[in-house]
């Protein structure tokens, strides 16, 4: 018995030594989450209003909320590799303006930010046109190269060639 009660009395020594939580930790870990969905159902519906979501919610947490919606909008900003994908770091870059509107330094971060976008997805394009071409002009060198008995074998396809390297 006297095992438990020390056991219990060590528990109670270790719990009375606990740090407490400050309750603005507590907040932002209860409202930042809000703001992540908030930011999450900003980009995926088409006409949801940011801003007055964010005025649902009181004052004093609204810098919690404010901070997880600019979290998650900036991860949603990747490299271009498609059509939706510029659409979508569009539509986040639209969403951090609306929640920092009054200050110039971000109108000018998220334009410096859209034309390296811009920028990136012009240098990939025309990476990948290079990249066909060489690609097509070693292949006519290696058929030329043959003779006609290995021709008739030879079955070459370089469209399904470069989809099938740019999808892997």
């Amino acid at each position: 018995m006297d095992k438990i009660n020390s056991a219990y009395e060590k528990a109670l020594e270790r719990f009375k030594q606990r740090k407490q939580v400050p309750k603005s930790e507590i907040d932002k870990l209860e409202y930042k989450p809000a703001g992540c969905a908030i930011a999450a159902k900003f980009l995926k519906e088409k006409n949801f209003d940011i801003v007055a979501e964010v005025k649902k919610h009181p004052g004093e947490f609204k810098q919690y909320i404010l901070q997880g919606i600019q979290e998650t909008l900036l991860k949603n900003i990747l490299l271009p590799t498609n059509k939706s994908t510029q659409e979508k770091n569009n539509k986040a870059i639209e969403g951090i303006f609306f929640i920092k509107k009054d200050n110039p330094a971000v109108k000018e971060i998220l334009g410096e930010m859209e034309h390296l976008l811009k920028y990136y997805e012009q240098v990939s394009t025309k990476a990948y046109s290079q990249f066909k071409e060489n690609f097509a002009a070693r292949i006519r060198a290696r058929i030329q190269s043959m003779d006609k008995s290995e021709m008739g074998r030879l079955e070459i396809n370089s469209e399904k060639q470069l989809a099938s390297g740019k999808n892997g």
